[in-house]
């Protein structure tokens, strides 16, 4: 009888595991340095990780994350090897590889100088002045401003060192989400800085789904106007509702009108510093 027992448990069991192994799996690629309060460089906890984890548990996936150099995250995206990038500003380049779909979160935008310089009122207050900006981030300067401006490129740039940098006067300002920004500042409060007020209203934030996923299939968006810009919220293709990634696009949507990504968000800006 036991024996009998056993060899039962031993088929459901067989059963089971094959089942579970077919779980569909979604990678999330990110660069190798961290940008709390989204994602930490060895742990990968934060908004990012929380926030998607939870949207694949909805849609019955689970969530892999892959930690690579930046350039090497475009290249798998572009390869289909990386489904998406958690956060992703739009630019004509990034287009033909990924589609951006709101994931939930909102940004905009801050600018750090040295503490020397004047009040910022606008664009126009930084022109002649150096960027520092890291390497295959887009412009996030505003036209017509965006041609009045150096750049400095930098591989691989975290804000801690952005901060270094800029208090050494390697460059004049540094323009970049003011969650990240704010989280830092207030954890480091670094000497002879100033962190501007923003010069934008708040945005929703985009992932970027990569065109080339398996997961990945679209349909003609009805609502694209052909005469007006592309972006994210006017692109001849929207994801299809059938698809896993169309899934996990409605899932983050529910999350939102939820509330439980706020929730999500004020967790780790609670989090101390390391």
């Amino acid at each position: 009888m036991r024996l009998a027992l056993c060899l039962i448990i031993a088929a459901i069991a067989a059963q089971a595991f094959p089942a579970r192994a077919r779980e569909p799996e979604l990678v999330m690629g990110y660069r190798t340095n961290e940008r709390r309060p989204y994602i930490e460089d060895d742990s990968d906890e934060g908004i990012y990780k929380a926030l998607y984890s939870r949207a694949c548990q909805r849609i019955g996936c689970a969530l892999k994350v892959v930690r690579l150099p930046k350039k090497r995250v475009l290249q798998a995206l572009t390869q289909g090897e990386v489904d998406f990038y958690p956060g992703y500003t739009y630019s004509a380049e990034r287009e033909p590889i990924v589609l951006f779909v709101a994931n939930g979160l909102r940004e905009r935008h801050v600018v750090i100088t040295r503490a020397k310089h004047p009040p910022l009122r606008g664009y126009a207050d930084l022109n002649n002045s150096v960027e520092l900006r890291s390497l295959g981030n887009p412009d996030l300067i505003p036209p017509p401003w965006q041609a009045r401006i150096k750049v400095l490129q930098v591989p691989e740039l975290d804000v801690e060192r952005a901060f270094r940098l800029i208090s050494a006067g390697k460059a004049d300002f540094y323009i970049y989400d003011e969650l990240t920004l704010r989280f830092y500042w207030e954890r480091l409060r670094p000497v002879g800085l100033t962190l501007h007020p923003s010069l934008e209203p708040w945005q929703a934030m985009h992932m970027g789904f990569s065109k080339h996923s398996r997961f990945y299939r679209a349909l003609p968006n009805p609502d694209y106007h052909a005469d007006q810009p592309l972006s994210p919220d006017n692109y001849p293709q929207r994801l299809d509702p059938a698809s896993l990634a169309g899934k996990l696009s409605a899932a983050l949507l529910a999350m939102k009108q939820s509330g439980e990504t706020e929730r999500i968000v004020e967790h780790f800006l609670q989090t101390p510093a390391r």
